[in-house]
């Protein structure tokens, strides 16, 4: 059930971005931030044309963010360079 709300939250601001405007999702990069069982989060960076939605983030964020330990490039859209 916690999994369909997430998803549910997902579509419903992928709807509103649609419908303000904001339909190009093929520039940019996202942040997808799962929890570990041991409390910690990992992050997993994606292309914006990604079908994993995250939170949006400029290149800059995104080169930073590779740098770190607990992020991993997605293996599906592969955003590094």
């Amino acid at each position: 059930m916690v999994y369909l709300r997430i998803q549910l939250g997902a579509v419903q601001a992928r709807i509103a971005d649609l419908e303000n405007g904001q339909a190009d999702g093929d520039t940019g990069w996202t942040l997808q931030l799962m929890p570990s069982p041991e409390g910690t989060c990992r992050g997993y960076l994606h292309h914006a044309s990604c079908f994993i939605r995250g939170r949006p983030l400029a290149q800059d964020q995104a080169r930073k963010l590779l740098e770190m330990p607990e992020i991993t490039a997605c293996d599906a859209c592969h955003p590094d360079p």
